[in-house]
């Protein structure tokens, strides 16, 4: 019989709720397809040592983990640092196929679909364009090959978040806890993996990762990672909340999502919100004082080129002449906001209600 916190474990209760909810289309897809993307992968994972054993060598060392509740400014800042090139990072299709192997077999396929312009998986109005080419963040690693992530609840089966027969067991699925030890482990070591083939295809750089979520297992990363240096990026819960809520409106299963589920959805992603902010202030408690920075959003709003020298004192890595010019390029260019957020109000909750509810973030930070 198969634990409920294991791969499968997760992929049969997602059934039952797909079944329950009657996302019949959605049930015959995720039934048809996820087994055989996860057993290829397998197999090619597997066929990397005979075929690419020189990846073996690469070693991880220092990796730098950036951290914050999404829509904090991670995405961009994350994919600001790693235009530097000064770091191993993972796009979109690497994250996909994980295996160097697997990634040559389909190479094919990836430049047909670059060349004929179809390689968008979600489109940046929606509020984050993920595209295969892209710098994407390792997150999505253990959401495909794991089923270990936030991600599954709150975007590939929302139900999961508010059904009967499995809210509360969903707030303890992707968190370090006695009960995930062994679970949180393999994926973390999954990860390591995936960061030595990283390290080997980019020379030896040492790896950024963005990795919202993995703030809930800070503690195997720990163990995995004794050396790694963290980035913790915060912005104003008021600012937050109604973009992570229109973020979720406009993704391709959020808006499947019925007036009364969204509503059930909200009010347990709310509470998921403060742990998550509550969550960084323990991690840093955690961690030695040259272990980890923090940011926040108007810092890096404000002064972007500040943020990202502050960003490579940390990292004790060397700013190149020519990244330097590029932010400078940056900086001058206007930006323009790509898609509209609703307002708190619209969403259910008031301004008083948050500052309560977050107080111990706006006595920490000034936002």
């Amino acid at each position: 019989m198969f634990q409920k916190n294991t791969t499968f474990g997760i992929y049969l209760i997602s059934l039952r709720v797909l079944l329950k909810n009657r996302k019949y289309l959605y049930f015959i897809l995720f039934t048809l397809f996820y087994p055989p993307i996860v057993i290829i992968n397998r197999i090619f994972l597997f066929l990397d040592f005979i075929l690419v054993p020189q990846f073996e060598k690469a070693k991880v060392e220092k990796p730098i983990f950036i951290m914050g509740v999404n829509r904090s400014g991670t995405t961009f800042f994350h994919k600001m640092l790693s235009k530097s090139n000064k770091f191993s990072t993972s796009t979109t299709w690497d994250l996909i196929l994980p295996s160097i192997s697997l990634r040559k077999f389909f190479s094919f396929f990836y430049n047909l679909l670059s060349y004929l312009k179809i390689d968008k998986i979600e489109k940046k109005n929606k509020g984050h364009e993920v595209k295969l080419s892209n710098v994407e963040e390792d997150e999505m690693l253990l959401f495909i090959h794991k089923l270990d992530s936030l991600w599954v609840t709150n975007h590939l089966v929302p139900w999961l978040k508010f059904d009967s027969l499995t809210k509360e067991l969903s707030k303890t699925l992707y968190i370090d806890s006695k009960r995930n030890n062994i679970r949180n482990m393999r994926s973390m070591l999954f990860c390591k993996d995936f960061f030595r083939r990283q390290s080997y295809l980019n020379k030896g750089k040492p790896h950024l990762s963005k990795s919202n979520p993995f703030i809930f297992k800070l503690d195997t990363i720990l163990k995995v990672f004794p050396d790694a240096k963290f980035v913790f990026l915060v912005r104003d819960p008021i600012e937050v909340i109604p973009s992570y809520f229109s973020l979720q409106k406009n993704v391709k299963f959020g808006n499947l999502l019925s007036e009364n589920e969204s509503n059930e959805y909200r009010k347990e992603s709310y509470k998921e919100i403060i742990r998550w902010y509550k969550e960084t202030e323990i991690a840093k408690g955690k961690l030695n004082k040259n272990q980890y920075m923090t940011l926040t959003y108007p810092e890096i709003k404000n002064d972007l080129k500040k943020s990202i020298y502050k960003f490579f004192k940390f990292s004790n890595i060397k700013i190149s002449k020519k990244y330097e010019k590029e932010i400078d390029s940056f900086i001058n260019k206007k930006y323009q906001k790509k898609h509209h957020n609703n307002s708190i109000e619209d969403f259910g909750f008031s301004k008083n209600e948050i500052v309560k509810d977050f107080d111990f973030v706006y006595q920490e930070y000034s936002l």
